[in-house]
């Protein structure tokens, strides 16, 4: 029985619909046959729905289902295959006609404006569809309905009455026309399907759930809603008093885009039919995975070959929701990080089977590790000495053969076996990351692809040929080269293979060694295939603003609240720091990738900073000599009885801040990412997290006075004896209460050419780790806390 919840009369009846013969086939149906080879690879994402009042803003979400599927469509063009990418947006149903009409507009012009902002992102993402489809589309609505009329259906009605138990007032059943699917007809073939098909849906997990719901909780479907209540959609054909159900509709648009209904007998697998890969969200998983094959069954029609489910993200660990405010705008995002930095975080982080989490401070930590530091670090160290050019390292590699008699007759083991591993890694990065395409893992593919910048970036480290380069010894000469080339290698192939996930950046960085447009193919993707490049075809740079992956907004001398520059404003004037800023909405917008702030939400940011979880500051001020509320100086207290006191949560005396010292705290993650070498994605709590120290002392007056370090030194520990406390608010904020994590090192990073504060850092423990990077930043470490809290006066013994 179809019954509808309504405060009004029952509307008039409808005229009965006629009968029609159900269309059912009776053969089982399972995937397509074996793939013709003039059929495109074909992947969609969902249809984005239109419903909102105001512009719709697309959430991070939605991006996550677009770059996906790029990404997808992206790698079949990549190995040479033809591909078709199908986006969109769904325009019809009861949510849209509401909210058109509380905006006082046409549906279609609500539809329009909201399908722009979809498009906008696309746009912007650099998604590479074939298509934007829209259910208001002409061609789309022919599609629809044929294939209704080819489709089995049959109306039937009821009626009751009930009290509301919220309200107590009387609520009406009413008696409503309802076209309905009989779907429970197909509940056998449908699981004789799921049976042989266990891989039809991704992850597993999903699968258990359809199959579970179709066993248990499976009915009928009613597919039609009244005019009278439903008037902004498509028409049942022959039957004007009925419109077709918003997901009938939504559904259809997958076939529509493949060419549906003008297929020529034999031949739908031109149009791309079937899809190759449906990527949606877990929230739509029984429409995709229960009504879709069901009404593809009735009618005969193949199903999609897989449907890959990606799971939610959250915002600081906490779901998104747009009542609480809390949604990443994807345009924003791009905007403050760049396109690809946003796209590579969420491929690397993005969740299939389990949310994933989205931070920006945890955005930052990434950027800096694998795209400034490690991608970017690596074709910097490559092409900015003078001491050689890439052009001369590809011309001077010998030929495995010869290199390999020049290794074994005079250069120690050690080093062939470094470099054999080496290019025995290049020789199967290719192959490695297909592997992973083809099992639907981008997340792991794009992990291995960034493996191969960390490898050879430890490699430069190992081999030095910036020294070896000054050498005349021959063997130094010789090993050099090699390294120098394999570098060269790794980053070619390294380009080839990242072009579908971050396509701007791939290509930039092809430019810049000079490789070919028609030898940036998979089939290039292996050591010596191209020895034909070398000359930049743009300006490699020779800083940090203009190289690969630039620093981001907190590393710039950009003022915004939080900013160094403008805290160190505040300080100046002897005012709050929000007092001295002038914050605008692109500047919020950039610094915290997120939706415009009003005037009251920034300065409630700003006073969050007083209270905030990962961060413990300490302002250092001169003694205080005056008595509180007055300008003249007291007598000091060795002369007189009366002591300067001091009250919490009272400016003291602005006048006499001289600096601060921070802790900020964050996941840490070992070289891998938490990646073992399968793959297998990290734990969602962090069993550490890592401590990053830094003092600002602003006066010169102040300084080589023995200031800064006593100031560390104090305040280490304090979070020595209070470290427990500190982990654990770390945790409570994070939600990680039931695993806090142990504090596993504290970091420093400092420019090289500040030797004092090196000094200071190495006299209290701190030992450097790795080399200078190519910023001038040297990163110095403490892994021993215990042993440095034991020796503080007043710390644990």
């Amino acid at each position: 029985m179809s019954r509808r919840f309504s405060s009004e009369a029952p509307s008039p009846p409808a005229p009965p619909a006629p009968p029609v013969t159900p269309t059912t086939p009776t053969t089982p149906t399972t995937f397509a046959p074996p793939t013709p080879e003039d059929k495109p690879f074909y992947v969609t994402t969902p249809i984005f729905y239109v419903n909102a009042v105001r512009l719709v803003e697309p959430h991070i979400g939605h991006m996550y289902s677009m770059v996906l599927a790029d990404v997808f469509k992206r790698w079949q063009t990549l190995i040479g295959k033809k591909a078709f990418f199908v986006t969109g947006t769904d325009e019809h149903g009861m949510k849209v006609q509401q909210a058109a009409a509380l905006a006082d507009k046409e549906p279609k012009q609500l539809c329009d404006e909201n399908a722009e902002k979809f498009e906008e992102l696309a746009r912007m993402a650099r998604i590479d569809y074939d298509r934007f489809m829209r259910t208001t589309d002409r061609d789309h609505v022919q599609a629809v309905e044929h294939f209704w009329s080819s489709s089995t259906r049959k109306p039937f009605t009821g009626a009751v009455y009930m009290a509301s138990a919220e309200t107590k007032n009387k609520v009406e059943w009413v008696e409503e026309k309802n076209y309905c699917f009989r779907m429970t007809e197909l509940k056998d073939r449908l699981l004789d399907f799921y049976e042989k098909n266990p891989g039809w849906i991704e992850p597993a997990s999903r699968m258990n759930e359809v199959v579970d719901w179709v066993k248990n909780h499976f009915e009928d479907l009613s597919i039609s809603r009244p005019v009278q209540r439903l008037s902004w959609g498509i028409r049942v054909p022959e039957d004007p008093s009925q419109t077709i159900y918003v997901w009938v509709d939504a559904l259809i648009n997958y076939i529509t885009a493949a060419g549906f209904p003008d297929w020529t007998p034999g031949e739908s697998h031109k149009g791309g039919w079937p899809a190759d890969v449906h990527v949606i969200g877990k929230d739509i998983l029984r429409f995709h995975c229960v009504y879709w094959p069901a009404l593809l069954m009735a009618l005969d029609i193949p199903l999609p070959k897989k449907v890959l489910v990606h799971s939610h993200w959250t915002l600081n660990n906490k779901k998104m929701s747009k009542s609480v405010g809390n949604v990443v705008n994807p345009l924003y995002a791009m905007n403050r990080w760049g396109v690809d930095a946003t796209r590579y975080y969420l491929l690397a982080q993005g969740g299939i089977a389990d949310d994933a989490n989205y931070a920006n401070d945890h955005l930052v930590i990434k950027y800096k590790k694998y795209l400034q530091g490690g991608l970017g670090n690596l074709l910097g160290r490559l092409t900015r000495p003078k001491a050689w050019n890439v052009r001369d390292i590809v011309t001077r590699s010998p030929p495995d053969h010869d290199f390999d008699v020049m290794m074994h007759s005079f250069m120690p083991k050690e080093i062939r076996l470094d470099l054999h591993a080496t290019e025995q890694m290049l020789k199967g990065a290719a192959p490695i990351v297909a592997s992973r395409m083809e099992k639907h893992e981008p997340k792991e593919a794009i992990r291995k692809i960034f493996k191969i910048s960390t490898t050879l970036n430890e490699l430069l480290s190992r081999r030095e040929p910036w020294a070896l380069v000054k050498s005349e010894d021959a063997a130094d000469h010789a090993v050099a080269d090699k390294t120098l080339f394999l570098v060269a290698e790794g980053l070619r192939i390294s380009g080839i293979l990242l072009q579908p996930f971050l396509p701007d950046k791939a290509a930039q960085l092809l430019d810049t060694l000079g490789v070919a447009r028609d030898k940036r193919t998979f089939a290039h993707a292996v050591p010596r295939c191209d020895m034909d490049y070398g000359i930049p075809m743009v300006d490699p740079g020779s800083g940090r603003a203009d190289g690969l992956f630039p620093p981001v907004v907190e590393d710039m001398d950009v003022e915004f609240p939080g900013s160094s520059k403008s805290r160190q404003k505040a300080k100046k004037s002897k005012r709050p720091e929000w007092e001295n800023t002038t914050v605008t909405a692109s500047a919020i917008q950039v610094s915290t990738a997120s939706e415009p702030l009003t005037l009251e939400d920034e300065y409630e940011n700003q006073a969050s900073w007083r209270v905030s979880h990962d961060k413990l500051t300490f302002i250092v001020c001169e003694p205080l000599t005056t008595t509180p509320g007055c300008d003249s100086p007291s007598p000091s207290p060795s002369t007189n009885n009366d002591t300067p006191t001091i009250h919490a949560g009272v400016p003291d005396s602005p006048s006499r801040m001289v600096g601060d010292v921070n802790l900020f705290l964050y996941p840490y993650e070992d070289e891998d990412d938490g990646e073992d070498e399968d793959g297998d994605s990290p734990s969602a709590t962090p069993a550490y997290c890592v401590g990053g120290v830094d003092i600002m002392i602003a006066g010169l007056q102040h300084r080589g006075k023995g200031l800064g370090r006593a100031v560390v030194q104090g305040f280490l520990q304090y979070v020595a004896r209070h470290l427990e406390d500190i982990t654990r608010e770390y945790a409570e904020d994070k939600d990680m209460a039931a695993a806090v994590p142990g504090l596993k090192l504290l970091m420093a990073k400092i420019n090289q050419g500040n030797e004092k504060s090196l000094a200071l850092f190495r006299s209290l423990g701190f030992t450097q780790e790795g080399e200078v990077n190519y910023f001038g930043e040297v990163k110095l470490v403490l892994q021993d806390f215990d042993t440095l809290a034991a020796q503080v006066p007043g710390g644990p013994s």
